[in-house]
């Protein structure tokens, strides 16, 4: 009986002792199809995905083509230089109108950085570019001296200042403070 084997025919068939043994089987190929299944759903999630960014990536570009960002104004296309800066005490002046207003303007002058000689000449003509800015600003009307005008009325300090000084003088002035109230 050594070699011989006496197997019944049910176990041959693949009748009930399959069913005995847990189904081992039919285990294995179950496991396969569950994990096809969902390769199955997410290689299917995956095309629906794709398709839906490249729909909307096509309706998004069907806009116009020539369509560029604006130009940047000339006062900011290039990086602005770093300046040392100068600063004139607070004035208060009062405006050439009938009934006057007074006008309160804290101001730095702006000169090419580290320049010992427009510093050491701004220092020593402080009293003078004071009172002419004290002057300026008494000559002008409440109405010049509006929000909208302080590009030229920077510009025309810049001009005064720069004619008063010998040498390259101020490149630049910012306001600190730039009120105009009534009395």
């Amino acid at each position: 009986m050594g070699d011989e084997e006496v197997f019944e025919a049910e176990d041959v068939a693949g009748g009930p002792a399959e069913e005995e043994s847990g189904g081992r089987r039919s285990f294995i190929p179950a496991a396969v199809l569950k994990i096809l299944r969902w390769v199955a759903l997410g290689l299917a999630a995956i095309i629906f995905i794709v398709t839906v960014v490249v729909i909307t990536v096509s309706i998004m570009n069907r806009g116009p083509q020539a369509g560029s960002y604006p130009a940047p104004s000339p006062e900011y296309a290039g990086e602005m230089e770093i300046l040392s800066w100068y600063d004139v005490p607070e004035i208060r002046t009062r405006t050439s109108d009938e009934n006057s207003f007074t006008v309160i303007v804290d101001a730095k002058l702006g000169y090419e950085k580290e320049n010992k000689k427009i510093q050491t000449e701004l220092i020593a003509r402080r009293e003078q570019i004071i009172d002419m800015m004290r002057r300026y600003f008494s000559e002008k009307t409440a109405m010049e001296l509006t929000p909208q005008y302080e590009p030229e009325i920077k510009a025309e300090l810049e001009q005064r200042i720069n004619r008063s000084m010998t040498g390259k003088g101020i490149e630049d002035i910012v306001f600190l403070q730039f009120n105009v109230m009534e009395f």
